[in-house]
């Protein structure tokens, strides 16, 4: 048998080899098998995720990962055990003691208004750690001179979509199935569009790696979009984290819109074949992203959430420990054992579709 370190190397090694002029892989996931293999064998954090904004978000998804359970309709409002600013701050600066060359900045609420955001990022540009802001882009990147600051920041933009043909079903996902009064009424579907041709004019998908991501649930309802999302992606130079719900915060106990995982296996496939018949880039189509590049959250890094509580990534339910007043390096020694035998794969996704099919079952 293969070790998972030697899996993973392989993975990274493969991934690296396709051409990355199509969005391959973005800027701060693109590490070369030689780093991921000494990372894994020195325990060194790469690549973490980190919800260093407020909990506060004017949409209603109902898979938000970062959110409560126990608030499947409520508004995300800013939670009274929030970590202040100067202690979010102070752990991209132990991130980066510990190795830390990107940081995935997905939260709790929507990161760009986060009272805080310029802070932050410019705490990472100043401990040479990539940004990657992961947002719904409609509420500040359609303003030139925020998304120009951005752009010269160096960071890399993953942006929501879940359709890019579907203006209906796009909106009703972001406003949710019970809207609040004070719920976005805008076209969210139509800012978006603005976001992305702005984002593209000021050349986020002109690098290599490209700067700008989509992030996409494959589901029952866009599962016949997937594959002109994907061939736009790679003609415009973009990264596609295709997934499915993680069995964490709104989806924890499963949703009714998630396909199987033989569906969602099938769908890899299918975009692997476009790869290397219409763009010349062979690989396997590994699990979780469908592009072949690994997950290097879980094992190269740990997930954080607002109050402190660390993770070893964002679909994790066992504590590792917390930072609201310790260290960021003793949960991340808690998660030796984790990167150890960590092979790229996407456990915590497993689990989702192992519940998914005993409450199909029932």
């Amino acid at each position: 048998m293969v070790e998972p370190s030697k899996q993973l190397d392989t993975r990274v090694a493969e991934a690296m080899d396709a051409s990355p002029s199509y969005g391959f892989t973005m800027r701060g996931w693109d590490f070369t098998s030689a780093e991921v293999a000494a990372a894994v064998k020195g325990h060194q954090m790469l690549n973490p995720a980190m919800e260093l904004g407020s909990n506060v978000c004017p949409w209603n998804c109902d898979f938000c990962f970062t959110e409560s359970p126990q608030n499947p309709d409520g508004r995300k409002q800013r939670l009274t055990t929030e970590m202040p600013l100067e202690r979010r701050l102070r752990l991209i600066d132990e991130a980066s003691e510990l190795g830390a060359r990107s940081i995935n900045f997905v939260g709790a609420g929507e990161p760009t208004i986060e009272p805080g955001f310029w802070q932050l990022i410019d705490r990472m540009v100043s401990r040479e750690i990539v940004p990657i802001i992961y947002t719904e882009a409609s509420l500040k990147l359609t303003r030139r001179s925020f998304a120009s600051r951005l752009f010269d920041s160096g960071a890399t933009v993953v942006v929501k979509v879940n359709s890019l043909a579907d203006p209906e079903y796009q909106d009703q996902i972001l406003r949710g199935s019970s809207a609040k009064p004070t719920t976005p009424q805008s076209d969210y579907f139509q800012e978006r569009g603005k976001a992305l041709e702005l984002l593209m004019d000021l050349g986020f998908n002109d690098t290599d790696p490209t700067r700008l991501a989509f992030d996409t649930i494959i589901c029952r309802e866009n599962l016949a979009e997937i594959e002109s999302i994907h061939r736009w992606a790679r003609l415009h130079n973009i990264f596609v984290l295709f997934v499915n719900y993680l069995p964490s915060g709104r989806t924890s106990d499963g949703h009714t819109s998630a396909i199987s995982w033989d569906e969602q296996r099938a769908v890899f496939d299918q975009l692997a074949e476009i790869d290397r018949v219409d763009f010349g880039m062979s690989h396997s189509a590994h699990f979780p992203y469908a592009g072949g590049v690994p997950c290097t959250i879980r094992g190269l890094g740990v997930y954080v959430k607002i109050g402190g509580q660390v993770f070893d990534c964002p679909g994790e339910s066992q504590r590792l420990g917390g930072v609201a007043e310790e260290s960021l390096k003793g949960g991340w020694e808690s998660a030796r054992s984790i990167s150890a035998g960590f092979d790229g794969e996407c456990l915590p996704r497993r689990l989702f579709w192992a519940r998914q099919s005993v409450e199909s079952a029932r």
